[in-house]
């Protein structure tokens, strides 16, 4: 079974109302070896920077992401061009979220070279929706935690709602569309992403994360802040992480 992720932090924006963050990048890291460590996924990082220490890649602090460079991978991550189509893809944003009512409300996942003054929003969560409904990835996996998502996210927006089509699907949003969502005291990590990173790691949750289970380990792990994550699973099992014990026992 062929698994591929695509991990996005953005921590540098040039709008001037878009404030430089921090805890995306590190945010996105953290997911993404967790996922190649215990979820056997293939994942691409962006942006990607090579760390001459360990010769490794890893999530890049201070690198822009541009529009461009954001569509061409959720494309190639959901609908690559050939046969090689993988059995579960998994998309992880955290940045700045942006909502437009002007007549027609819509959701936007924010990239470096955003500025709405001159009609860039970033991405477009219909545009992720139609991309979703045209997928023949089986599995989907969408996890959006969006600085400030609850005041800017329409998560309804990237639900594609086409249930009971052989596809199996989670989706988490950081809060609901009227919530603030908060960076944790005393961590580098977002509150969704603190309580996402406890919630899949396996050793702490029986062996095997599911898509189900970890959204249980997010409601029970989740402090007491002003916001209420969104979730929506659909469809069969997706796993997502295992133990190197767990995944021997699958083998044999």
């Amino acid at each position: 079974m062929s698994r591929d992720a695509l991990v996005v932090g953005i921590n540098t924006y040039n709008f001037e109302r878009l404030s430089n963050l921090t805890a995306p990048a590190q945010d996105a890291e953290a997911v993404a070896k967790l996922l190649e460590d215990y979820g056997e996924f293939n994942v691409k990082r962006l942006p990607a920077v090579k760390d001459k220490q360990n010769n490794t890649i890893r999530v890049g602090q201070k690198t822009q992401v541009t529009l461009t460079q954001l569509e061409a991978a959720i494309v190639q991550l959901f609908k690559p061009e050939g046969r090689n189509i993988p059995d579960t893809a998994l998309l992880y944003f955290s940045g700045h979220g942006l909502r437009k009512n002007q007549g027609i409300q819509e959701g936007f996942l924010a990239t470096s070279d955003t500025n709405p003054n001159v009609g860039n929003w970033g991405l477009r969560l219909k545009w992720l929706r139609e991309l979703l409904q045209e997928s023949e990835v089986r599995q989907q996996i969408i996890w959006l935690d969006c600085c400030y998502s609850g005041e800017l996210l329409n998560f309804a927006e990237a639900d594609p709602g086409d249930r009971g089509k052989g596809r199996d699907r989670c989706f988490i949003a950081a809060s609901r569309e009227f919530e603030p969502a908060f960076v944790g005291i005393g961590t580098n990590h977002s509150v969704l992403t603190t309580a996402l990173l406890q919630g899949l790691e396996p050793r702490e949750n029986q062996q095997q994360v599911t898509n189900y289970t970890v959204v249980d380990a997010i409601s029970q792990n989740l402090p007491k802040f002003p916001q209420r994550p969104i979730f929506a699973n659909s469809g069969g099992i997706i796993h997502l992480t295992l133990t190197q014990e767990a995944i021997k026992e699958v083998a044999n």
